[in-house]
């Protein structure tokens, strides 16, 4: 279970960039670094500063929105940065958040489940792979939606800020489901059902 979850986001990132033909992973090279850079930081910081805390409550609201800091800091910190400091293009940029956070929970995922989590646990070694590279997939096609109509669609741009905070809320919301144990098996459903809808959006729905 452990080579599953240290190699799934870097293996399916990898697979989505090399087929799709606008960038190769060489170009994308500076975003991938930032990301493990990233992750290697703030695990470290977490490992030596934080103290590990069970989740408190008992309620789907009072598990999700303490866990969802987990994907929401990284992915708008991180992108934010990256987008103020790159000098390339609007569409370079759309296309790093994928291998931009794709790297970063490359380390922070195995990181928070064998150091911070349940590491005999099939959900966490398994599942929340999943989770996080759906995020991060949806995430990032909400991204190029906004780049795509900055400047001229308000609407749209209103639209594609809605779909970001929508799919950053979707590995909070599952791992919620989860550790209520009673709708668990509703995370597993909702989780495997998510992958392949994931691949197919940014696939076929976030090229111009």
């Amino acid at each position: 279970m452990h080579f599953f979850l240290l190699l799934f986001i870097p293996a399916l990132m990898a697979c989505v960039i090399a087929t799709d033909s606008k960038y190769n992973l060489k170009k994308l090279s500076p975003p991938i670094f930032l990301g493990f850079f990233a992750g290697i930081i703030v695990s470290a910081f977490i490992e030596f500063f934080v103290n590990s805390e069970t989740i408190p409550g008992s309620s789907f609201f009072s598990i999700m929105l303490p866990m969802s800091t987990g994907t929401l800091l990284p992915s708008i910190i991180l992108p934010a940065l990256f987008i103020f400091f790159s000098k390339d293009d609007n569409e370079y940029k759309a296309y790093s958040i994928l291998p931009l956070l794709g790297a970063f929970y490359s380390i922070y995922t195995p990181y928070m489940t064998l150091a911070q989590g349940e590491k005999d646990s099939f959900f966490m070694n398994i599942t929340s792979p999943l989770i996080y590279i759906e995020t991060i997939l949806f995430f990032s096609c909400a991204v190029k939606h906004g780049f795509r109509n900055f400047g001229d669609r308000k609407g749209k741009i209103a639209v594609s800020a809605v779909l970001g905070i929508a799919a950053l809320l979707i590995q909070p919301s599952i791992h919620a489901l989860w550790y209520l144990h009673s709708t668990a098996k509703a995370a597993y459903a909702i989780a495997f059902l998510l992958l392949p809808s994931s691949i197919f959006v940014y696939k076929f729905f976030c090229k111009r």
